[in-house]
């Protein structure tokens, strides 16, 4: 792999990391603004699912004793059976296909972020958590961005903040293995991801001591809005360059 993609793998892991320890969210849609510019996207894909895995194991060994396993359930089966799905939908795809996809998820998600954030209102059923573990399951396959179909769920079916960041946390977790077991046997897995992995690795354990000790002193919101907009500009850059193509 070169070794100046790889050495810009570790700084786009640590802004991720940081993001997400600061505000609760965002690293897997912030790295795969990045990662597939670096990687050939199913390397990308495969490397932000692993990396986003262990953003979130730190989280349910603190916090397992407040997890709502029963809540799981419905999640993740919806989530097994679409992942699959989703896996083998993108696998054989060009490489420009998949970064044109991209770019729509990224700025349809951005106009979301914006305009949408915390007005979606339903009842927390099973279903319901079937539907978001699907939707979640699609995402996660496709871009290993699934974390807003499952954001949404959680905060509508549990009232505690620590159970709910216990409970989705673990969800990403199981969620991450059944992805990253999928993405192995559809041949994402090289020795350029592996690679990238170690430097990732080392970036987001930056990330998290940054994000601890900066995290009283910025205010999350404007993070927020500052990576919604990036989100927009990358997914038209990535739309754009794409037709060109």
């Amino acid at each position: 792999m070169d070794l100046t993609k790889l050495a810009l793998i570790a700084p786009v892991s640590l802004c991720g990391s940081y993001i997400q320890n600061v505000t609760g969210f965002g690293y897997g849609i912030f790295v795969m603004i990045f990662f597939p510019l670096l990687l050939q996207y199913t390397e990308a894909n495969i490397l932000s699912t692993m990396l986003g895995g262990f953003s979130s194991l730190g989280i349910v060994l603190q916090m397992r004793h407040k997890i709502h396993w029963k809540n799981l359930i419905a999640p993740l089966i919806g989530c097994l059976v679409a992942t699959y799905a989703a896996v083998n939908f993108i696998k054989g795809k060009a490489n420009d296909t998949l970064t044109l996809l991209l770019g729509v998820v990224l700025f349809c998600l951005s106009l979301y972020f914006f305009f949408f954030s915390g007005k979606v209102r339903f009842r927390p059923t099973w279903y319901a958590g079937l539907l978001a573990g699907a939707l979640g399951g699609v995402m996660s396959g496709m871009f290993s961005m699934g974390g807003p179909p499952m954001v949404i769920y959680f905060l509508q079916s549990e009232d505690d903040s620590d159970t709910y960041l216990a409970t989705i946390s673990a969800y990403f977790v199981c969620s991450t293995i059944v992805s990253v077991t999928y993405k192995v046997m559809a041949g994402f897995l090289t020795a350029n991801a592996c690679y990238a992995f170690v430097a990732g690795a080392l970036g987001l354990a930056g990330g998290v001591l940054l994000g601890k000790r900066t995290r009283k002193k910025v205010q999350p919101a404007m993070v927020r809005k500052l990576v919604y907009g990036f989100m927009a500009l990358s997914g038209l850059l990535y739309i754009v360059t794409a037709l060109v193509r």
